[in-house]
Parts: C-alpha cells; structure tokens; sequence
C-alpha cells in the first residue's frame, strides 16, 4: 500500500456498512505509513522541481506522529513536529528565481532534493487539446524538438486517476522532468510553448504541472461541495458513490466491448479465411475501388489495398506511413507485416516502416479498418503518403475495397467513469492545491457544447473553487476560446459550437480572468489541430501583459466596447488594444450579421470608420439582434494589426451596452 492519505467525502448516501469500510481503508493506510517510521513526501515535493518565486514556499508531508522534522534549504532552517495523524508542514521565506539549489528534509531518515529551481509555476489543466503532448504535433514543429534543451523548463505530469469518494493527498505517479529531445515529447503541447515564450521574455525557470484529460468535461474537475446547486450532476456523482455499482458497470461495459470486437472478429472473412487478406499471397476478390480520402456507409470492418512502387534509391533511407485520419480504428499492413495500429479515430496515423521491410519495385499496402457506427471513413486534407527525410510517395487515388463483415453498431450506454463529475478533482486536482503557483492555464469546452447553457455558471464556479483552494482571490486564470472546426459554414447558422465559445466570452466577467482567441488557429477536419504553438503564444502574452504587468503589449485582438441602434443601422465601437483594426474579408465578408424581430439572421453590410464598424441590412428594418463569427467554422474577418483576432460574439441590442 502506498504514502497515499486519504479522506471520506461528505456523501450522505454512503450506507453505513460501506463509511466503515472507508474508515478502515483510511485507517489501516495511516498505520502502514506511520509504522515505516520515515519522512515521506508528496511527489510534487522532489528531484528537479520548481519552486514559486517571491511567494512563501510550502512544503509538507507525512512522518510519525510527533516526529520532529528538520529543513535545510539555501541558508533558511525551520522546524516542525508531525501531529498525531502523522502530518507536518512548514513555510519557507519567498525567495527570488534561480537555481539550481539543493535541499535536505532530516527526521528519522534524510531526504536530500537535488536541481531544484525557483520560479514561476503554471498549473495546466483542461481535456485533450491541453493534454495532447509534443508528439502528436512533432510534424509540425520537428525542427524545434530536435534542438529542444532547456535547462530551466520542466514539466510534471499528473496521471489519470479518478475517485468519486475520497479526496486523494497525493497523486499516483510522477515526477519532474526538464527539456530534451526526448522528454519534450511528453510535454503539453500548449504548456510547452506557452512556458517557452515566457522563458525567453522573463528570463526565469518555468514549471508547468500538467493535469489535463482528454474528452473530461467541466463538470469532472468540479468538488461535491461545488456542484450542489447543480441537482443532476450531484445525482450522478453520488449515484457512482457506489463502488459496488461502478465495479458492475465497469464489468458489463468491458463485456459489451470484447463481445462486440470477438463477434466482429469471428465473423470477418479477412481474418478468418486462408490465407488472411493481409498476407502477400492474397489476391482482393473484387472490383470495387474507392477514392482515398474518401468515405463508405458500412458498420463493421472493411478491408483496403493500395499497390505503390518504390525507387531502389530509397531503400536505404528510413521511411514513415502516413495515413491522415481514419473513422475508427485501424490496422496497417506492408508486403503483409503490420506496421502499425490505432484503436480510436483522432490520433494521426504515423507508423515507422521497419528497415528491410520495403522492396525495389511493387509493394502492398493493406488497411483493416473497423467503424463502429454508420460510416467509415479517411478524412480530407491529410496526408496519405509514404516519405522518406527528402521524398514522397503519394498514396492517394484508387484503393481496391472489400467488406470483412458487417456487424450492428457499438454500444453507446458505456459509461466513461472519469468524465464523471467530481472524479478528476478529487483524484488529480485536490493533491496540487497545497503547491504554490502562479497562475492557471485551461483549455477545455469541446466535451460541454450540448450543454452550453450552464458553461458559464460552471465556469466561474471552477476559478471560484481553485482560487479559494490555492487561498488566492486573484489568481490569474487564463483559457483558450474554442477554435474553428468542422466544414465553412458559407451561410448565417445556428451553431453549438458558437454558443459555447459565447459562454467561454461571458466567462470575462470573472476578474482576473483572460480568454485566447482561437477561432483562425483550428482545422476544419480536426478537433485537435495542430497549431499549438501560436495557442501557447497567445496564452503567454495574456500573461505577460495582464500577469507580469509588461509594458506595451498587445495581447488580444479588438474588443467590443459598446453600440448604438440608429434607425437601421448597428455602431459598434471597438477597442483595438493597441493596435489598429485591420480587416481581412473573406468572399465581401467580414462575418458579421444581423437579425431583427423575427430572428432570423441574414449577412450584414458593414462601413468602418476607425475603430466604429456600422451594420446595415436592406431586409432588416429594426435591428434586435449582433452575431459575429457566429458557426463552427465561421468567417471571421477582424483582426488587429497585431495579428490578433477579435473574439466571436452576439449582443441582444435591446439591452444596455456594457
């Protein structure tokens, strides 16, 4: 049994019978800690970590009860005694950037930390596009990570854990690690690049702990305390409250799945017939072709192939597959070796050849993909090509096609556990809250579009509920607005995506908040694109300016400070922040639209004078309603001369202008 502290959750609908068992888990952990007689630490706590500058320094742990504890660091000495339950803390003076130091934590046994580093920490958090690490954007960015050493950023990854009971003390893994080739590949792709800005302007270490799940909506990183006026998210937190139920339902939902792929499996001819219709012996028995990208409505498994040839220049050169994306899941076979396999359909297809594999002359691609639903599918606008460091071999065209077997859809009931509410934060959030920072980074909302209404709400009830928990009623939050997705939207729409980067907008209200526009930086064909790099930017000079108080910065794109309703014609009045507006229509476009009585939005004429753009439609006579940029992927034609991007918004023009 690990150091791992734990504590009942209030929960009113625990039985009896199964509190006691918590009590006994939560005693019987206590008696294994204080009967190794040894001070132990959090793993936030260790080798390599950075500490808060100009901030008092909490440190804290486990040790025997009344066990006097000793702290040796950069010339400051304190002392402290674990209390009867085995906890002891202590705080050290603030302390200016630099490093590395070491430190020496002494009771029964010594603990020396060595490379430890002052500086700014930044806690980030969110779901997959804050979570998606360097290598799934390496293409992007290769050159930078082959050159990537940094002495004095360094990351600590909290792994996925979650807990609808107990609120954890420590998390369940990890530990801090500084930039190299190598380990930048495990970084945040958005922490990166948002600490690398910020190391190269303030000169300062740069900690950034890492604490995302991909697909985790708002409502998994909310306490129990939090969501009680949310009466359906407290249901289903103390519904799974029930271990029995949970480990039931984690049992039939595993069973689901293997029944689902073993039936698939057993029913596929491809699989199942002599020889295999991946191996090289293996004529397709069919004249169906399909253009790759392309689509096909089947649920179930197909099976595609494409012959290539390839210049005996190349065979000594180390080659990669690429395959775009592909609905769902995937696996790839060359001259009849597998290559390479992707279970789900997001991740970007990128498997190493294996040397020796290819042959001068003709070779044969095999794909086995399985769709889960109505349709599979290989996205547009991807790469599907075999290269090398200098060549490239298209992989586009005809692709020979076949059926494997045709099944009924994946079950849909399957509950995901750590999307559940209170989850994360009671197994990943809570442990942190203790280590100073300076600031939050979010980046999350896709998981919460159907249910926008209540973003806002949720929103400022999660900066609400970490400031008071970091014990700072400033402390900068800084998120990312969703970026454009899905197909152009040509026409005024209604959008789900549109309302819940509005609900992130409203979000401002909250102090000491900052939103990053994203709404130029997404690709129409992926909901993780790939342009971390100008996210993080973003990110960092919302801090620099708003955080670290740097003069001259222009941080955001223009910024809608008011209106007028004269006659039938909109004045809406901007603050450029700094920077002049600068215009970039798309088809006489600049994305804005009007609406009036009926609802109905139609496009809107715009005149601009300085920092005033004026609205007009010929079919509307009574303005009620402003969209801007208002679709999934909208047009979205303002900027500053900054490059900056004015935020997506809609104004009801029969209230009072802020």
């Amino acid at each position: 049994m690990n150091h791992i502290l734990v504590h009942e959750a209030h929960n009113r609908r625990i039985s009896s019978k199964y509190r006691l068992l918590l009590s006994l888990f939560s005693f019987l952990t206590f008696i294994s800690l204080t009967s190794e007689a040894a001070i132990k630490l959090p793993r936030l706590i260790g080798n390599s970590m950075v500490l808060q500058r100009d901030h008092p320094i909490h440190l804290w742990g486990w040790a025997d009860p009344g066990e006097l504890i000793e702290i040796n660091f950069r010339g400051h000495q304190r002392t402290t005694k674990a209390n009867s339950m085995g906890d002891w803390q202590v705080y050290l003076p603030a302390m200016p950037a630099g490093g590395p130091y070491d430190m020496v934590i002494q009771g029964k046994n010594t603990i020396r930390l060595k490379n430890i580093l002052l500086g700014d920490v930044w806690f980030c958090s969110g779901q997959s596009n804050m979570e998606l690490p360097i290598s799934r954007v390496a293409p992007k960015y290769q050159r930078e990570i082959d050159t990537a050493e940094s002495f004095t950023i360094r990351q600590f990854k909290v792994p996925l854990r979650y807990d609808f009971n107990i609120t954890a003390t420590d998390v369940a893994s990890g530990n801090w690690k500084s930039v190299t080739p190598d380990e930048v590949l495990n970084f945040s792709a958005v922490g990166y690049f948002f600490a690398k800005h910020l190391q190269e302007k303030l000169r300062v270490p740069i900690g950034i702990i890492h604490c995302a799940v991909g697909g985790s909506p708002i409502e998994a990183w909310l306490s129990e305390e939090a969501i009680q006026k949310y009466p359906d998210l407290l249901a289903k937190t103390q519904r799974y409250q029930d271990s029995l139920l949970v480990d039931s339902i984690k049992k039939i939902d595993k069973r689901k799945t293997e029944i689902w792929h073993a039936t698939l499996d057993a029913k596929d001819k491809g699989l199942t017939g002599v020889p295999k219709w991946y191996e090289s012996s293996y004529t397709f028995q069919t004249d169906q072709v399909i253009q790759i990208p392309g689509k096909w409505d089947e649920c179930g498994s197909v099976w595609l192939k494409k012959d290539f040839s390839v210049p005996s220049s190349l065979l000594t050169k180390e080659a990669m597959l690429h395959l775009g994306r592909i609905v769902d899941s995937d696996q790839a076979y060359i001259n009849g070796v597998l290559v390479g396999s992707t279970g789900y359909q997001y991740p970007p297809r990128r498997y190493k050849i294996p040397p020796g594999l290819l042959k001068p002359g003709k070779n044969t691609l095999v794909v086995r993909v399985v769709t889960q639903s109505k349709h599979g599918e290989f996205i547009p606008d991807k790469d599907y090509a075999l290269t090398t460091y200098s060549d490239t071999i298209s992989l586009k065209g005809d692709w020979s096609f076949q059926v494997g077997a045709l099944t009924q859809a994946f079950p849909i009931d399957l509950v995901t556990f750590q999307y559940q509410p209170t989850g994360l934060s009671n197994a990943m959030a809570a442990p942190l809250f203790p280590y100073s920072i300076k600031g939050i980074l979010w980046y999350q909302g896709e998981s919460n579009i159907a249910t926008y209404q209540s973003y806002t709400a949720l929103l400022r009830d999660l900066i609400n509920e970490w400031r008071k928990k970091w014990n700072d009623q400033n402390l900068p939050f800084l998120y990312v607005q969703l970026p454009n997705y899905n197909p152009k939207q040509q026409q005024p729409t209604e959008s789900a995506w549109a309302n819940l980067r509005e609900a992130q907008r409203l979000g401002l209200k909250t102090a000491h908040t900052n939103m990053a526009v994203a709404i130029d930086l997404g690709e129409w064909n992926d909901i993780h694109p790939l342009d971390k790099k100008n996210i993080g930017k973003r990110l960092a000079l919302l801090a620099l300016k708003n955080v670290y108080h740097q003069k001259g910065m222009v941080a955001s794109g223009p910024i809608l400070k008011s209106w007028k309703v004269k006659g039938n014609r909109v004045e809406l009045n901007f603050d450029d922040q700094g920077a002049a507006l600068d215009l970039r229509p798309e088809n006489n476009l600049l994305g804005f639209t009007l609406a009036g009585t009926d609802g109905k939005f139609v496009w809107a004429k715009t005149e601009v004078r300085g920092n005033t753009i004026i609205l007009s439609a010929p079919a509307i006579q009574q303005p009620a309603k402003v969209r801007y940029a208002w679709a999934d992927n909208p047009i979205a034609g303002l900027y500053n001369t900054a490059g900056l991007p004015a935020s997506p918004f809609e104004i009801d023009l029969s209230k009072q202008a802020p």
